[in-house]
Parts: C-alpha cells; sequence; structure tokens
C-alpha cells in the first residue's frame, strides 16, 4: 500500500502530464501564445510580486 505523500506524488505527476498532453493538443490546433509574450507578462508579475512584498 502506497504512503499518502506517495499517492499524492504520483497524482501530481499524472495532472502534469495531462497538462502536458493538453498543450501537445493545443500546439497542434495553432493554439495557444508566443512565447516572448508569456515571458514578457511573468516578468512583470514576478516584479510586482517582488515590489508588493517590500512594503
Amino acid at each position: 500500500m502506497d504512503s499518502i505523500e506517495e499517492y499524492e506524488h504520483t497524482q501530481h505527476k499524472l495532472e502534469l502530464l495531462r497538462m502536458l498532453a493538453q498543450g501537445e493538443k493545443e500546439i497542434e490546433a495553432g493554439k495557444g501564445f508566443d512565447l516572448e509574450a508569456v515571458l514578457a507578462e511573468a516578468d512583470a508579475l514576478m516584479t510586482k510580486a517582488g515590489d508588493s512584498e517590500r512594503y
């Protein structure tokens, strides 16, 4: 029998695999976002989060 931690770890890995599979389907269908735009938004969010942590 698996421990709770092993079960949760397995569930997390399965969810990641589902997300990867969904991403592959979206790429094949021409859906999604431009990498540069995603990285720019991530940078902006991280900068904003960093600013709010200082105050």
